[in-house]
């Protein structure tokens, strides 16, 4: 799983691991930011929650989106598509290794797999 943010609260946020965006903004290369973002933000949700603050620019409001995604193996908070693209925040090579190998492209889960995902993200983090 992909960390998640410190500057943003979410609940059981001790079951997780964390990370800084004012520490990764900025680091990640350029090239990446673009496909990287798709793949994040184009990959199935699991919990959508609305929208937060925008930490990094106060006139933004509301415009960060708020749950998880996964591909079948991989969840993250779905903020973490947007950090990406708007700031090139930094995402762990494990993960970037991940995408590259899928072409950066997201995969199409079953039913079955998504509720299997589903399952076992609730049942490590909210139970």
């Amino acid at each position: 799983m992909l960390p998640i943010l410190e500057e943003i609260p979410a609940e059981n946020q001790d079951s997780f691991q964390r990370a800084s965006i004012k520490k990764l903004a900025g680091h990640l290369d350029p090239s990446l930011r673009v496909p990287l973002a798709q793949y994040l933000s184009g990959s199935h949700p699991l919990l959508a929650a609305g929208n937060v603050q925008d930490l990094m620019s106060a006139d933004e409001g509301a415009a960060v989106p708020f749950g998880y995604c996964t591909d079948g193996e991989w969840v993250w908070p779905t903020y973490w598509g947007y950090f990406v693209k708007e700031y090139g925040v930094e995402v762990p090579e494990e993960f970037i290794e991940h995408a590259r190998r899928r072409n950066f492209i997201p995969v199409a889960l079953s039913g079955e797999e998504l509720d299997l995902a589903e399952q076992e993200f609730e049942e490590r983090f909210f139970n």
